[in-house]
């Protein structure tokens, strides 16, 4: 979906390096371990926020679908202009509202995770399809992606940062 800044990038670079120093947290002490239990913790919350998307979908739940993105979230994809929140909800909205199409995503294939504070950085791949009422397919499609995750306010991760392109 998209990349919004090369900063957030930036700051998420040094604590690639800090989640990894912490990979065999267990083996220097309670302190390194309740780091690396939070960061399981936290990446535990952010499958499941992904995983649960392809079941909003299923549902046509704009405000579900919506709610893996947070308000200042921007989204990229090659070829076309970035879209706020507002523009990418107001979209999947008219398409949860087409009841002459269904979209279906599959949970997405999640190819790595890191977690540094509240942010997080997670590179997936997309599968999804379109299709008329009658089962007819009108497009079908894989994306990878790379996604900034931030914990909000009130706990919830969710992307801020989206870039998504089309695999052939």
């Amino acid at each position: 979906m998209t990349l919004g800044g090369v900063v957030a990038c930036a700051g998420l670079a040094g604590g690639v390096a800090a989640v990894a120093a912490s990979a065999d947290a267990n083996a220097r002490g309670p302190a390194a371990a309740a780091t690396s239990a939070g960061a399981q913790a936290d990446e535990a919350a952010i499958r499941a926020a992904l995983n649960a998307w392809p079941r909003a979908w299923a549902r046509r739940d704009a405000p579900a679908i919506c709610g893996l993105f947070a308000p200042d979230v921007v989204l990229s994809f090659p070829g076309g202009p970035d879209r706020t929140y507002r523009q990418a909800c107001a979209q999947f909205r008219a398409l949860t509202a087409n009841r002459r199409r269904t979209v279906r995503y599959r949970r997405p294939t999640i190819e790595r995770i890191v977690v540094d504070g509240d942010l997080a950085a997670v590179r997936l791949i997309w599968t999804y399809r379109i299709e008329r009422r009658d089962g007819k397919l009108l497009e079908r499609g894989r994306e990878k992606g790379l996604d900034v995750f931030e914990r909000q306010p009130d706990g919830a991760w969710r992307i801020t940062v989206s870039h998504a392109f089309p695999l052939r």
